[in-house]
């Protein structure tokens, strides 16, 4: 497997790049430091941002939503989900295609991850993805493993959460850093494309040096899985150190977009285009 960037664009207006969602011909961009979100149009790459809540001013860290993970449903809804990493990041924002959004705080599902992984804290989700009516939401460990958590679907609307299946994800490190889950995509049955950094941090809540980013493979159900992936390379075969948070891959899995956030509210959230091989 390779990855490497091929180009990158600042998206002025746009911080902490968090996830990202490909919806035809348009990226739906989610920043984690405000009630905002944005639509990227392909391959202009024009920039319409819009309000999910109040004012989508940028936010302090104990009042950020952090918004980590976004899915879509069969019916065209979309679901932006908080980290659940303190109290004020457990609410999910539901949104239309036609551009109207609404709020729903869930602590229940958080409670839900942190009781099945059996975690001395609260969870940190960073990606979710959906398979036949299953919500699978990828906990970020620091420190610790990533893994992954099965729930109905019906949870985004506030059905009582269940436990379906729980995996844990052991990706190694770069230079002695873990790599952890920032985002991940579905590719088919039981295959996704995650995104992972190796971060230089002891908690959820406080960034650090970025060691390195890489893209990889998880085949296979909660008892036989597999992962593979490789080291994000810059165009120059550099190791990549941009803090890449969010990926929406191509039909063809020969190329991917990528959100970073630069953890400094002065610079912009740069979108990168990524090459990809051996995916499959």
């Amino acid at each position: 497997m390779d990855a490497r960037i091929a180009a990158a664009y600042p998206l002025e207006g746009v911080r902490a790049g968090s996830a990202l969602l490909r919806v035809g011909s348009r990226l739906l961009a989610v920043q984690d430091d405000a009630y905002r979100a944005c639509w990227i149009d392909l391959p202009g790459l024009r920039v319409s941002p819009f309000l999910l809540d109040a004012d989508g001013v940028s936010l302090p860290k104990d009042r950020k939503p952090d918004f980590e993970a976004a899915v879509r449903t069969a019916g065209d809804t979309v679901y932006l989900l908080g980290s659940g990493s303190t109290p004020q990041r457990t609410a999910i924002a539901r949104l239309s295609l036609s551009g109207t959004a609404s709020m729903a705080a869930r602590p229940q599902i958080y409670d839900c991850v942190r009781r099945a992984l059996d975690l001395a804290s609260a969870p940190n989700v960073e990606g979710a993805t959906l398979e036949d009516g299953v919500l699978r939401l990828f906990h970020r460990g620091i420190g610790s493993a990533s893994a992954s958590v099965d729930l109905p679907l019906e949870v985004l609307e506030g059905g009582p959460p269940r436990v379906l299946a729980v995996r844990a994800i052991e990706l190694g490190s770069l230079d002695g850093v873990p790599l952890s889950i920032t985002d991940a995509a579905r590719l088919g049955r039981d295959r996704a494309l995650f995104l992972a950094v190796a971060e230089d941090t002891n908690d959820a809540i406080s960034d650090g040096p970025v060691i390195g980013c890489a893209i990889g493979r998880l085949t296979g159900a909660a008892d036989r899985q597999s992962v593979r992936w490789s080291c994000v390379l810059e165009a120059d075969g550099r190791t990549s150190r941009r803090k890449l948070e969010g990926i929406a891959v191509d039909d063809d899995l020969r190329g991917a977009w990528a959100i970073s956030d630069p953890d400094d509210p002065g610079r912009a959230a740069e979108l990168c285009r990524i090459d990809l091989r051996g995916v499959r």
